[in-house]
């Protein structure tokens, strides 16, 4: 049970932290509120992909501090979690959004959510 509740933490907390930077974007004009509009400017792009970094770097770190031992499966299973729903999204947009974004931004899904996970996974001593 505790590792359900991390793996489900862990994707609602880069799902609200997602929709909130794109929020933020739009809000700042680093975005445009249209939505028919090819998005081809690398300055969001990048910003978006640094930012889908960091957040899949904090909710693997997160759902890592609540699975504790088991956190390895944890991380992982969040990473699938979060690349079939990325690819659902990138279907959506796949004519708006230029294909270096589409391989970058699922490419990195999991082993940043791992990576983030590893960051507070317990120490494993080596004998």
């Amino acid at each position: 049970m505790k590792q359900a509740l991390a793996v489900v933490t862990g994707y609602v907390l880069w799902s609200i932290l997602w929709l909130g930077l794109n929020q933020t974007l739009l809000l700042l004009g680093v975005l445009t509120p249209s939505s028919t509009e090819p998005l081809t400017s690398s300055k969001p792009l990048l910003v978006l992909l640094i930012g889908s970094v960091l957040l899949s770097l904090a909710s693997g770190y997160v759902t890592a501090r609540i699975a504790a031992s088991a956190w390895a499966p944890c991380a992982i299973v969040l990473g699938v979690l979060l690349l079939l729903t990325g690819i659902y999204v990138e279907i959506q947009l796949w004519y708006r959004i230029p294909l270096w974004y589409h391989v970058s931004f699922l490419a990195l899904l999991i082993p940043m959510t791992f990576l983030g996970a590893r960051m507070r996974a317990p120490s494993v001593i080596l004998a």
